[in-house]
């Protein structure tokens, strides 16, 4: 029994310290917005549009088809429920909260979290590991400004913009399903009803949530690959607290988020 305590104390310990450096992280990176070097804008610049080719642009087949297969599923078990209350004229309004507020931004940043974040996270691990990031600091370089900024502006535009063709690929693939599968509802009546319940806050704030869930995926998986010292065997280790921090991160977001709207 005093053992299960102890361990429960270690372990409470060690996360404690570990968000309280996750938090000094945070301040350092923001504090190097302000000393970013101009000269250095062409090259992060680069880094940025490399960022988001490979994060967004070679991921849209991939969202496309998730979003296209959740958005059959989605409509056939709604429909069977509306059916079932009587409430089926409801199906546009029910699609555009569930997805336009809630599963958009949530399943992108799943998708980029899984194949982007632990990139991140190996990548800067093994620089780490290397010794190709105490070279940077050596020559003058700040690590903040040459391998975190670039990925969070990077992650943060990717996960807007896979969130946007994620909510307009569901979409169309639930009112296509709905109109001539299912054929509840006419496709007139199922565009006007979404026009009807969209207001542009909805977007707006579907894209926000997904710009900050994107930096804030590519800030921790740069943290955790930073934390890494002299040894191979620290890049699995790294990757796998990035993914931890990146999953609390996005609970927390996500509940902020839906405190803040309905409060």
């Amino acid at each position: 029994m005093l053992d299960a305590v102890a361990a429960t104390g270690r372990a409470t310990r060690v996360l404690a310290g570990q968000f309280f450096d996750l938090t000094r992280f945070a301040g350092a990176v923001l504090r190097s917005v302000s000393t970013y070097p101009r000269t250095a804008a062409s090259t992060v610049a680069r880094a940025i549009v490399s960022q988001v080719r490979f994060t967004a642009v070679e991921a849209l087949p991939l969202t496309a088809v998730i979003a296209a297969a959740i958005g059959v599923v989605v409509i056939v078990e709604a429909n069977a429920a509306a059916v079932a209350l009587g409430v089926a004229d409801t199906l546009a309004r029910l699609m555009a909260t569930v997805v336009v507020r809630e599963a958009g931004p949530l399943m992108a940043a799943f998708m980029v979290l899984a194949r982007s974040g632990t990139a991140i996270a190996a990548e800067v691990s093994t620089a780490r590991v290397l010794g190709e990031t105490d070279a940077l600091e050596a020559l003058g370089v700040n690590p903040l400004h040459y391998v975190v900024l670039p990925r969070l502006v990077g992650a943060a535009i990717s996960v807007a913009v896979l969130t946007l063709f994620f909510n307009v690929i569901v979409l169309g693939t639930a009112g296509v399903t709905a109109t001539t599968v299912l054929q509840q509802v006419s496709l007139e009546r199922y565009v006007e009803s979404l026009r009807l319940v969209l207001r542009p806050t909805d977007v707006w704030e579907s894209l926000a949530k997904g710009a900050a869930s994107g930096a804030m995926i590519a800030g921790c998986c740069t943290f955790a690959g930073l934390q890494a010292r002299k040894n191979p065997s620290e890049i699995p280790r790294r990757v796998t607290d990035a993914m931890v921090f990146s999953l609390l991160g996005l609970v927390v977001i996500t509940a902020t988020a839906a405190v803040l709207r309905y409060r």
